[in-house]
């Protein structure tokens, strides 16, 4: 981090650009801080950073979209077992009824 900070850029500005961070290390390395100054100066660098930004955001709107299809999916599952659940449940009740009715003792 110590370089990440040395060369004046964010933890999320590094992170954004995919940068490795190893935020226990504590040395810092000259030539790296001078490499970081050099490429975030560089005039696309802004442009790269909200590209990727860009990207991620679109693929987490296409995820939740997704996410909300497939609940829409699991919620209609969900009630058709729990219709069928009930039917089941209403024929075995029906079942037992009939099993436990007293047999009619014929008439001698």
């Amino acid at each position: 981090m110590g370089e990440v900070s040395g060369a004046g850029l964010s933890r999320d500005l590094a992170s954004n650009w995919g940068l490795r961070l190893d935020l226990r290390r504590r040395s810092v390395v000259d030539s790296n801080v001078t490499s970081l100054r050099s490429w975030s100066s560089h005039p696309g660098a802004a442009k790269r950073t909200e590209g990727v930004a860009k990207e991620i955001e679109e693929e987490i709107e296409k995820v939740g979209r997704e996410v909300k299809k497939e609940a829409v999916k699991v919620e209609k599952v969900g009630e058709k077992v729990e219709r069928e659940v009930k039917e089941e449940a209403v024929k075995a009740e029906k079942a037992v009824r009939r099993k436990s009715k007293p047999k009619k003792k014929p008439k001698s």
